[in-house]
């Protein structure tokens, strides 16, 4: 992320002093990397604690300086100059010095919350294993949200410029349009920017494979920690992104280099099963789990997630057993029945604990 270039915008924003061509390539950053909004809500910070409302290059620097160096006082010893400068100097570089001032405070703030969450929702809706729940958020959004799953906003949504929602796991956003006030849904992998439009995100942080599913209107869609690249998505298109876990134990190394992540973008096509037409990537949300020509190991999370269990796959299981086929109202047993159907395994199921072999 280039985070210098947002900062510096920023300060000039603030300050007063920003043309619009930078106004318009701050909201695009803005936009691109939601992780950068802490940094505008650091900025504001430091002007409300100075308890002025002037333009940030009139404040009193020096006092504005010291009120955060009380934050810092750890961090940070300032020089001090001894010799005094030539008379109009201030008044000719105030503008200058304040975005320098607030640059080197912001960047101090960003190293102070490191630890931190990007941005601090006040609101956290939870969908637990074998459940799904469907929400409305303040700004009339609809969301629907799959099993072992976790969505975070705050309750002033209908009210922010940027309607930011923080995404763990999967859900269905039918969002409400909004006229300059995009719709940004940020997950641990990728960050997907909207006006109005219906669209599916599957981000579960143990999955190895993470998706974004348009089925109307249109996305923007990038890939954290990966400056200067978006993906545009039209109707029924379906964008993945795959770590290749094999060459790094490190998660964040893997995400830094572009080798290790390979993106995929696909038509969606629905899957025919006993006459009817199912779309595999959405129909979750209506109660139904489909699935195509997948491997026991691929069906696992799935299956655990829908049927709130946990299963242990024995290694004379021929990894070749592949299955297409629907789930509604059946229970782990049921299912697992009906599967024996087209490829022989046992299984022994002893109370949430499912062993197949």
């Amino acid at each position: 992320m280039d985070s210098n270039r947002i900062i510096e915008l920023l300060a000039r924003k603030m300050a007063n002093e920003a043309t619009r061509p930078e106004l318009e390539e701050l909201d695009e950053l803005m936009a691109i990397y939601p992780d950068s909004l802490h940094y505008e809500e650091v900025l504001k910070e430091i002007w409300s604690d100075s308890g002025e409302e002037k333009p940030l290059h009139n404040l009193h620097l020096n006092r504005l300086f010291e009120q955060h160096k009380l934050k810092f006082s750890e961090e940070f010893e300032p020089d001090v100059q001894e010799e005094a400068l030539p008379a109009g100097w201030f008044k000719k570089y105030a503008g200058v010095f304040a975005i320098a001032c607030s640059l080197f405070l912001i960047c101090l703030a960003a190293l102070f919350q490191l630890n931190k969450k990007a941005v601090d929702f006040d609101t956290e809706i939870v969908s637990g294993k074998g459940m799904r729940k469907k929400i409305t958020l303040p700004d009339g959004t609809l969301v629907w949200l799959n099993a072992d799953s976790k969505l975070s906003y705050d309750s002033d949504l209908d009210e922010k410029e940027r309607r930011l929602v923080h995404l763990v796991g999967e859900a269905f956003f039918d969002v409400a349009h909004r006229k300059n006030r995009p719709f940004i849904v940020q997950t641990n992998k990728i960050s997907i920017k909207v006006l109005g439009t219906a669209f599916n995100v599957k981000a579960y942080d143990l999955d190895q494979v993470s998706e974004a599913t348009l089925l109307r209107g249109s996305i923007e869609l990038s890939v954290n920690n990966r400056s200067q690249q978006k993906i545009l998505l039209k109707p029924s298109e379906k964008f993945a992104l795959t770590e290749n876990r094999k060459t790094s134990k490190d998660k964040q190394a893997r995400l830094r280099d572009s080798d290790d992540l390979t993106l995929k973008i696909e038509n969606i096509a629905p899957v025919r099963i006993a006459g009817q037409d199912y779309i595999e990537e959405t129909s979750w949300k209506d109660d139904v789990l489909v699935f195509k020509n997948e491997s026991f190991e691929e069906l696992k999370p799935k299956l655990e997630r829908w049927f709130n269990v946990q299963i242990e796959i024995g290694g004379n299981v021929p990894k070749s057993y592949r299955f297409t086929g629907i789930f509604k109202n059946e229970d782990i047993k049921e299912a697992l029945t009906a599967m024996q159907l087209i490829k022989p395994f046992h299984f022994n199921l002893k109370a949430d604990d499912v062993i197949i072999y």
